[in-house]
């Protein structure tokens, strides 16, 4: 399973995409532009756009409402990023200088706010109000999502159900929002089908921000983003919190003593030795099978075998 094996039904629309997204990604003031390239080159793999795609190809057909609503999902994503930055205080983004750490705070903000009204242009193009309503729906959970980690990291809750909430409000609501996006711009669709591939979105969305914790405690994963920044921000992710539920508590002392100091190494080896990667693991593969069995009731079709490789990459990606 590979990109080029999920891109290869979608591939003219997802360059029509790529180009709409830069194109619209442009201003006259010179700092602005600087910040707004500097957010073209850090794009990652567009795991989100191309999910988009994918299920407005199983619900009928993509359309220019479909092109015009993933990039604008995408934009408010990048807009959420980039104010999550200033909030945490972070220098990197996907292995390069966040938007943060070239300009300041007071611009990077702006930027957002930049992106984020070019986002609601580009859902205007659509005329379709169910997309307005679902991206207002997202832009409320990921803030929501991003508070409720904060207290979560305040309070060091170790709680599995506090984790998925956090969670759920911001990756899998993300993905949630591109199945969702796919489906009611599609040529065909209805509300079964809408549902249904909403559900699908958010699954997919656990196994991505599983993944992602358990690249967080392996220092030399290529992930894009700097090992053990999480673990270096306080935030207490599915790994640890097996380790610190499954402990003595001479363990869980050294557990709290060990965030309080920033010793990531100690974090790192208890995750692996005490069972917590395992557990997060396992809790992937899981809920990775439960986004197959859903595809499963989806009509056979070049999209939904690029769906199931999509979904596949997702929980076995080196990155």
């Amino acid at each position: 399973m590979s990109l080029s094996e999920i891109k290869a039904p979608i591939q003219d629309s997802f360059l029509l995409y790529q180009s709409t997204y830069n194109n619209v990604l442009n201003s006259a003031n010179p700092t602005l532009n600087i910040l707004l390239e500097h957010t073209k080159q850090s794009q990652g793999k567009q795991m989100r756009p191309l999910l988009v795609l994918l299920t407005a190809g199983i619900c009928g057909g993509i359309t220019q409402s479909t092109i015009h609503a993933a990039v604008a999902l995408e934009l408010l994503h990048a807009a959420s990023l980039v104010h999550d930055d200033v909030v945490d205080d972070s220098d990197e983004r996907r292995g390069m200088p966040s938007l943060k750490a070239l300009f300041n705070n007071k611009v990077s903000i702006l930027g957002g706010d930049y992106m984020l009204a070019t986002a609601l242009d580009e859902a205007a193009k659509t005329e379709n109000v169910g997309v307005f309503k679902t991206l207002a729906n997202l832009g409320r959970q990921l803030s929501e999502g991003e508070i409720y980690q904060m207290e979560n990291t305040k309070q060091k809750l170790f709680d599995e159900n506090a984790y998925f909430n956090v969670i759920r409000h911001k990756t899998a609501a993300l993905f949630a929002a591109c199945g969702k996006i796919g489906a009611i711009t599609s040529k065909n669709t209805d509300m079964e089908k809408e549902l249904r591939l909403t559900a699908l979105g958010e699954q997919i969305g656990l196994c991505f921000q599983i993944k992602d914790d358990i690249f967080d405690f392996t220092p030399d994963a290529q992930t894009g983003k700097t090992a053990c920044k999480d673990l270096l921000e306080g935030k207490i992710t599915l790994p640890l919190i097996y380790v610190y539920n499954n402990s003595d508590t001479t363990v869980k002392t050294a557990i709290l003593s060990a965030i309080d100091e920033g010793d990531v190494n100690y974090l790192q080896k208890a995750a692996w030795d005490m069972g917590g990667i395992d557990y997060a693991q396992k809790r992937l593969e899981a809920l990775q099978q439960r986004a197959l069995d859903m595809v499963e009731v989806i009509p056979p079709s070049r999209y939904s075998t690029a769906i199931r490789a999509y979904i596949g990459y997702l929980s076995k990606r080196k990155f």
